[in-house]
């Protein structure tokens, strides 16, 4: 009996891990350009980057440490996370 409490311990606490929403083939706008986003199921709500690809759908991405600090210069450059910045571009 405890092997199977700690069975289901350790799958739930790995479920609980991987909770994080999966935003990997989601729609995007920018066909082969970085932009920035945020969903509330993902990286607890703070920016992340991302790369849209070819069939506008997202193909890569990168948390960003910090809400509301992803930069966009479209089309002057790519987007990225600055961490000193609090605002929304």
């Amino acid at each position: 009996m405890k092997f199977i409490a700690l069975t289901t311990m350790i799958v739930s606490v790995a479920v609980m891990a991987g909770a994080d929403e999966q935003i990997i083939g989601l729609p995007c706008a920018k066909t082969n350009y970085q932009e920035c986003g945020h969903l509330a199921g993902h990286n607890d709500g703070k920016d992340f980057v991302f790369w849209c690809g070819a069939q506008n759908t997202i193909t890569d991405y990168s948390d960003c440490n910090c809400s509301n600090c992803c930069i966009d210069p479209y089309p002057l450059a790519h987007a990225f996370c600055s961490e000193t910045c609090t605002c929304i571009q």
